[in-house]
């Protein structure tokens, strides 16, 4: 335990605050991670004091995002705009990245990393349940969101995808070390599920469950095909297809989704530019103006965040994107954010950033706990995933996130999730 237990205390309140406001309310995310950044010196004075250290990779970790941030600061000094301006791009841009090298040491407190992650879990639960129930209930259309214009809250669509999707693997892997858990962890698996498939028309959480689903299977087929447990795999296989393909939401959008793919590719590159497209082909629409605008700067270092809106505006109008179109969408934002970070920070940026997370799964795959371990490896997995048709870092809810993922998995020696006692090794 600490020296100073009012540090704990107090990062304690600050980490409820924050799960409650995750997917709710972007004025008490930043007045709790602000909580946080205050109560960071103290922490980290107490690690040191204590004499705990940080790992090689660890620090090879930490000194990645540090490395990425102070690039994002240089491309856009590179490309003329003033310290002040670009400090401050740096602070809205990607600052969730930069607050885990800032929080390290609170959430290196194994108490604080377990508060916050049963937090979050209980906060998406119950989100996720009430939405469920309304629907079930006729309250709210399938596929809307209870908090739509209700209190100012956040977008509760953010949930259901890598929170979500993420946090039904972490339950499966902890039912998996730990079978005798039985309902505590089945009753929100199915909950969430429900709530993914029946409650929610988020296309890109469908995908992620699926394409998470066999990244999980890989990561723990020595135990799963063995002859105790491969009977459940296919009967849980089995319950979530039916689950599936039960959903009026899941046919519509999917062959929404192909409908408007097939579309896009029959058009030429005039009509695409006039169309006023659906939020499949648009991303579509999006992906080739953004590459568009790679190929005219400087693809080693980008145009810089601050440049990039200016840079994929004129793209946009070198294709004949209409003003109509351009009034419609959100053409701020290329919504992948693979293009986003080649044409912001060019090939060095993109590297970095995608070094970040290969670190990130290193770190936590010398971590005892499996729980631990391998959840986040799977988070990682759909955040990659996800990004290639959504934005992570640049978006308020889904950067927090993130953030809180990679500080509560990688932080603490031990998150010890499942009750499991991790293995004593000698030094």
């Amino acid at each position: 335990m600490t020296n100073q237990p009012w540090v704990v205390s107090l990062a304690a309140v600050f980490v409820v605050i924050f799960s409650v406001a995750l997917f709710t309310s972007v004025a008490l995310i930043n007045i709790a991670v602000l909580g946080l950044i205050l109560l960071a010196p103290f922490a980290w004075r107490d690690f040191f004091n204590k004499g705990q250290s940080i790992s090689f990779d660890e620090k090879l970790f930490l000194s990645l995002v540090i490395v990425f941030c102070a690039w994002d600061l240089l491309t856009n000094l590179l490309a003329g705009f003033g310290p002040l301006a670009s400090l401050k791009a740096l602070l809205h841009d990607i600052r969730p990245l930069g607050f885990v090298t800032i929080l390290w040491a609170i959430f290196a407190n194994p108490k604080i990393a377990r508060i916050a992650f049963w937090g979050v879990c209980l906060s998406v639960l119950f989100l996720a349940s009430i939405n469920l129930l309304m629907t079930l209930l006729g309250s709210v259309t399938q596929g809307r969101y209870f908090t739509t214009d209700f209190w100012g809250m956040s977008h509760l669509s953010h949930m259901y995808g890598q929170a979500i999707v993420g946090l039904i693997f972490v339950f499966i892997q902890m039912w998996l070390v730990r079978p005798h858990l039985s309902w505590r962890v089945v009753a929100p698996i199915i909950l969430l599920l429900l709530s993914l498939f029946l409650a929610s028309e988020r296309r890109t959480g469908w995908l992620l469950f699926f394409l998470g689903f066999l990244v999980w299977v890989a990561l723990n087929s020595k135990t799963i095909f063995s002859i105790k447990y491969k009977w459940w795999l296919l009967c849980v296989a089995g319950v979530l297809v039916a689950v599936a393909t039960s959903s009026n939401v899941v046919h519509a959008r999917m062959a929404l989704a192909l409908n408007e793919i097939h579309q896009f590719l029959s058009m030429s590159q005039s009509e695409r530019s006039a169309a006023l497209l659906g939020s499949t082909s648009i991303r579509l629409q999006y992906a080739i103006t953004a590459w568009e605008s790679i190929k005219q700067m400087n693809y080693w270092v980008g145009v810089g965040s601050i440049g990039f809106p200016q840079a994929y505006q004129a793209a946009a109008i070198d294709l004949g994107v209409s003003q109509k179109s351009w009034e419609a969408y959100n053409w701020s934002n290329p919504h992948n954010e693979y293009l986003y970070m080649l044409a912001s920070k060019g090939v060095v940026g993109l590297a970095l950033y995608l070094g970040i997370f290969v670190q990130a799964c290193r770190v936590a795959w010398r971590k005892d706990d499996e729980v631990q371990r391998i959840g986040l490896v799977i988070f990682v997995f759909l955040f990659m995933a996800s990004i290639t048709a959504n934005s992570m870092i640049i978006d308020m809810e889904e950067g927090h996130f993130a953030m809180f993922i990679l500080l509560v998995f990688l932080a603490p020696k031990s998150l010890n999730l499942s009750g499991v006692k991790p293995k004593i090794t000698s030094s």
